[in-house]
């Protein structure tokens, strides 16, 4: 197991090694990481959740949940929602869980490690996926994309969250492997590959950046149904 507690601030990592955190969080920065994505990222979250509209028996997929910290918001939405929450990295699954079991005792909650370019789970499977602040990493966005209209059922909802370029590219850590997008851009992609926006939400907040500075933020968040059959 790796340890998960940082020697390191997130303040004196480099840039690229703060990018690869924020990637993929990993060994004894790990946990700090999370903490930081929480407390920059808390507010988007709130509002994505809401968004989805959750109902009772929903079946949500969520997309990078790091260390699991908005799982008890989704699975108290609404009556008997079971969730999942997928994470590429080995030690934020393993921090989730740890975060998370008292809630996992009580509610239909689970993290796995996998890649959301290739999941196991059946055709149709989730009537809700939410993905925050993900999007920058998929470095097959088309691959992934077409992988969550497999596993959404046809009346499911993906919620997209993720910061403007015109913000995001100020901060200088993107350089290093950030994919970065505007609203037309976002649009084009996801409405090539299968996705019609039901509604478009934009809102601008002054918050904390994973470098710990106060940064004024423009994200986007898509509220999206396939358009057709999967392909």
């Amino acid at each position: 197991m790796s340890k998960l507690v940082s020697t390191q601030s997130q303040t004196t990592l480099s840039d690229a090694a703060l990018a690869a955190q924020l990637r993929q969080p990993s060994g004894e920065n790990a946990r700090e990481t999370a903490a930081s994505m929480n407390r920059a990222n808390r507010e988007t979250n709130r509002r994505a959740i809401e968004l989805l509209r959750l109902k009772a028996h929903n079946k949500v997929l969520e997309i990078g949940p790091g260390n699991g910290a908005f799982a008890a918001q989704i699975v108290t939405a609404a009556a008997h929602v079971a969730y999942i929450g997928l994470d590429w990295s080995h030690d934020m699954v393993l921090e989730a869980q740890r975060r998370n079991h008292r809630l996992a005792a009580i509610y239909p909650v689970v993290f796995q490690h996998g890649n959301a370019k290739h999941m196991h789970f059946a055709d149709a499977s989730f009537d809700k996926v939410l993905a925050v602040h993900t999007v920058y990493f998929w470095d097959n966005p088309q691959a992934h994309l077409q992988e969550l209209r497999r596993v959404i059922k046809p009346s499911g909802q993906l919620c997209l969250a993720f910061g403007d370029r015109s913000f995001m590219h100020q901060l200088p850590f993107t350089r290093h492997g950030f994919a970065l997008y505007d609203e037309h851009g976002m649009k084009a992609l996801l409405e090539s590959h299968g996705w019609q926006i039901s509604k478009h939400q934009r809102h601008i907040e002054s918050g904390l950046s994973n470098r710990g500075q106060m940064v004024q933020k423009t994200i986007h968040m898509m509220l999206c149904q396939a358009a057709g059959p999967t392909l």
